[in-house]
């Protein structure tokens, strides 16, 4: 019992570092990005608000630009990457963990997680849910209130649930 507690310790003052003190009010956001960058996320030059939570084990990498907003909830278990100048409004989910289904007794099975990759200069507007293995093309919009369970092709808004595409956009910059 003591050696599993033993190994917990070190994930769990991650943890607490990231989404205790990481995430208050009282930590200025240049202060934040780099006690974040402390605990081990890959983020280059990027705006990262008061009470972003984070959980899982795998790798998270941002682009130089990137934005969260308050209240967004970041599962990386199956790992985050974020392109150039993307934004999340507040209080997107992202999910990159799942479950397999299992039998009767128990619906839910082994768990499995799949990458999400969110491109260069994507908007994801307020409320929004990312499901695993999504990719999210260049320049795409997605919709407040949208539930991405899908890859989304480049500079296309996309809204509703489940997300779909309602407008393409001009890619040039």
């Amino acid at each position: 019992m003591f050696t599993a507690i033993g190994k917990m310790w070190p994930r769990l003052l991650r943890d607490h570092w990231v989404n205790s003190i990481c995430a208050s009010r009282l930590i200025p956001n240049q202060v934040r990005f780099a006690f974040l960058r402390m605990a081990g996320l890959r983020l280059r030059r990027s705006t990262i608000y008061q009470g972003v939570e984070w959980f899982g084990s795998g790798r998270v990498t941002f682009e130089r630009g990137v934005t969260l907003n308050r209240g967004v909830v970041v599962n990386h278990s199956g790992g985050l990457h974020m392109g150039e100048n993307s934004g999340l409004g507040p209080g997107t989910l992202i999910i990159t963990a799942t479950h397999e289904v299992g039998p009767a007794a128990k619906r839910w099975g082994r768990g499995t997680s799949t990458r999400v990759v969110i491109g260069r200069g994507v908007w994801v507007g307020a409320n929004v849910t990312i499901l695993p293995g999504v990719r999210i093309g260049d320049g795409c919009i997605i919709g407040a209130g949208a539930v991405v369970t899908r890859d989304c092709r480049p500079h296309t808004v996309y809204v509703g649930v489940p997300a779909r595409p309602v407008r393409e956009l001009d890619p040039t910059p």
